[in-house]
């Protein structure tokens, strides 16, 4: 006698029972297969994304540097004060590096390089005394860094760090007047390794709405000792940033001047404060009550509409505190200048120290 059994129709108690033990193995198969898809779809949004995906987001956000230089100028400020200044640069590097040093027996180089170039140099008054920093870095156009040169000078304290990257770790070579000393660190090699010396300028290679995890290189200068720390780098949106000069950014400012008016644009609303720029193609349109609407391509203002990016660690580098960065969401560019530069800094912290843009120059080949 044929029965039903768990709404599947059999024609003997055996037969219903085979089906339903194969009915409960696909469900079994079908879960494991799904906690694997999940498992590799989390994973992603780990090491695995951020040593993949990230790869066409460098190129998209960092790509038209390979027409050009960037050098972009920034006051150091300590409790409300300028204490010194800063001063960053960015450029497609193509060739033979060579890095000079206070010792001649340590000159590393680079072969048939091809990749980024990062500079920066920096004079402040800290504490009473002079702090300075030079640096010079090189990573590849996926931002792999593949060799940095650090130049500290902190009062009386002055050090020059090489680091040079593998697969699988960073060697470090502290040089302190005659003394040379070397010291390495390893990192696994799905690690995302980011150079300290372009931390903040490697935030805004990033489209992520999600953290990423990423490895620096951290040093002991006074006791010639390197480590390699994780930290989270995380995005979100942020409030206008107010810098105390003006710059161009591209984007559209407009107004409206009620009929039987006339004036001269000078403030817009509601993403910006600021003033029309006159270069680029500037739009009218009148309504049925004769209101008459200015649009010009560009915006004149110190409010920058920015992305806020955050590293959190379980150690302090390089200050204590809070390390941060704002990255202006629209091209920008000095007045009078001819071209704009894309997702600048426009100011980052570490600890007490706030860095202020106060000049970006993008200067195309």
């Amino acid at each position: 006698m044929a029965i039903y059994c768990k709404e599947i129709y059999c024609k003997s108690q055996a037969m219903c029972y085979n089906i339903y033990i194969m009915k409960k193995k696909l469900i079994i198969l079908a879960a494991i297969t799904l906690i694997i898809t999940m498992t590799l779809v989390l994973a992603g949004c780990g090491e695995g994304f951020s040593k993949n995906s990230i790869r066409k987001q460098i190129d998209d956000n960092l790509g038209w540097h390979e027409n050009g230089m960037e050098i972009c100028t920034y006051d150091v400020v300590k409790d409300g004060v300028k204490v010194g200044e800063y001063t960053s640069g960015l450029e497609l590097y193509n060739g033979s590096v060579t890095v000079e040093t206070s010792n001649e027996t340590v000159k590393p180089t680079l072969d048939s390089f091809v990749g980024y170039k990062f500079t920066s140099s920096m004079k402040a008054s800290l504490e009473g005394k002079t702090f300075e920093k030079h640096t010079e870095s090189y990573a590849t156009m996926r931002m792999e860094p593949k060799l940095s040169y650090v130049k500290t000078v902190d009062g009386d304290l002055s050090v020059e760090t090489v680091t040079t990257y593998s697969s699988k770790k960073s060697e470090v070579t502290f040089i302190k007047g005659e003394e040379v000393k070397t010291a390495s660190s390893k990192y696994s090699k799905s690690a995302f390794v980011v150079d300290n010396s372009f931390l903040y300028q490697f935030s805004r290679v990033t489209s992520l709405s999600s953290a990423l995890s990423i490895v620096v290189p951290t040093y002991d200068l006074q006791n010639c000792r390197t480590s390699n720390e994780t930290f989270s780098c995380s995005y979100s949106k942020s409030a206008n940033a107010v810098l105390e000069k003006k710059f161009v950014l591209n984007s559209e400012f407009s107004q409206t001047i009620p009929s039987g008016e006339s004036g001269e644009i000078t403030s817009g609303e509601p993403v910006n404060s600021g003033s029309a720029d006159n270069s680029g193609d500037i739009q009218t349109s009148t309504d049925e009550s004769g209101n008459v609407t200015v649009t010009y391509p560009h915006t004149v203002t110190s409010v920058i509409p920015v992305l806020n990016c955050t590293f959190a660690t379980s150690k302090t580098f390089p200050s204590s505190g809070k390390i941060s960065c704002l990255i202006a969401n629209s091209p920008m560019k000095m007045q009078g200048d001819d071209n704009f530069a894309n997702r600048v800094v426009v100011r980052f912290v570490e600890g007490d120290v706030v860095y202020n843009l106060t000049s970006v120059k993008f200067v195309k080949r």
